[in-house]
């Protein structure tokens, strides 16, 4: 009778092992997941011009008129070996100046309303950003006011996160004197 005690507390005492270790193989790695990042691509969108800024890279510049929009396009890569589910697509910081408007998904014309989606191991998704730019009187003559990071909520298995990805391209508006509505 002794000894089918001490089997039972022997299997007991295996399964905990086992499962704190399938947890530690397993859900580490799972909350620890990093892979979502810039894409292989962007453009300018509307109305901009690429800057080659030599060793700091290069960045997107576009002129800042009041209550006007502006878009570009990036793309966001899984770069790991799980496929995750981007949940969010957001702006970071809270820009007077400058406000993300919309999130598309797809390559125009054919891109839609940002909906949760899959994104698979070893892939890259577009994704169109449309900014609405503030009244003239919140950005002044000569000051720029840049986006250069994109909040993605992603979730992989029970796990979701947060990652500002760094924009290839930082897009750069800057006011200038004349600072009346362009046209979309």
């Amino acid at each position: 009778m002794r000894r089918r005690g001490s089997i039972t507390v022997a299997v007991a005492l295996a399964l905990v092992i086992g499962l704190a270790l399938a947890s530690v193989l397993w859900v580490g790695p799972t909350l620890a997941y990093d892979a979502v990042e810039a894409g292989s691509f962007d453009s300018i969108g509307d109305r901009g011009s690429r800057v080659d800024a030599g060793p700091f890279g290069s960045y997107v510049a576009k002129r800042y008129a009041g209550g006007g929009e502006t878009t570009a396009v990036v793309s966001i890569a899984n770069t790991g070996d799980r496929d995750v589910n981007v949940v969010e697509l957001g702006d970071v910081g809270g820009r007077g100046a400058l406000a993300l408007e919309e999130v598309r998904v797809g390559k125009p014309p054919r891109n839609v309303p940002f909906e949760p989606f899959d994104l698979p191991a070893g892939e890259q998704r577009a994704v169109e950003l449309r900014f609405r730019m503030g009244d003239c009187d919140e950005l002044q003559p000569g000051a720029t006011i840049s986006v250069s990071t994109l909040l993605v909520r992603y979730r992989t298995g029970f796990a979701e996160r947060g990652e500002n990805i760094e924009l290839r391209s930082p897009i750069q508006l800057r006011r200038t004197e004349e600072c009346g509505r362009t046209p979309r």
